[in-house]
């Protein structure tokens, strides 16, 4: 099998990714999917960099936190000193809902991988591991798999 054919296959799982995704299904925008993502991630954060994290404008960030919030997802506060700097932090319901479509996710991929035998499935995080590594991604291959392999 080419390297070719491979890249395909790595095509359609990540299509079949991103269909489970909460923006495919429509449940949220790319923006707001973004916004959870980042405050999941590093916490509290300014508008300004989120917006900056997520490559798009502050009045769109701002935007899709103004709907979060009404969505009761994130909190929004103004500044005491400038009202104009407003910064935004993930509720508890909007852990709760990012945790939910994650999972959802990977039930979703999960299903594929259900015919192979626990050796496939071992050989194939091995094969995908060593690629990654090779690519520069070690951390994430790392993070990946630590502790999983049985």
């Amino acid at each position: 099998m080419s390297s070719e054919s491979i890249s395909d296959l790595l095509q359609v799982l990540w299509q079949r990714w991103r269909s489970a995704s909460p923006v495919k299904r429509g449940a949220i925008t790319r923006e707001q999917y973004w916004v959870l993502r980042m405050l999941s991630e590093r916490g509290k954060m300014k508008i300004k960099e989120i917006a900056s994290a997520i490559g798009c404008t502050a009045g769109s960030a701002s935007i899709a936190a103004k709907r979060l919030e009404r969505a009761g997802l994130v909190k929004r506060e103004r500044g005491e000193k400038d009202e104009r700097v407003v910064t935004v932090r993930l509720a508890k319901k909007g852990t709760k809902k990012l945790d939910s479509w994650r999972r959802e996710q990977l039930v979703s991929m999960s299903t594929l991988f259900e015919p192979l035998s626990a050796g496939e499935k071992q050989a194939l995080c091995d094969i995908l591991e060593k690629a990654l590594v090779a690519g520069g991604d070690l951390t994430m291959a790392g993070e990946i798999t630590r502790g999983r392999k049985s």
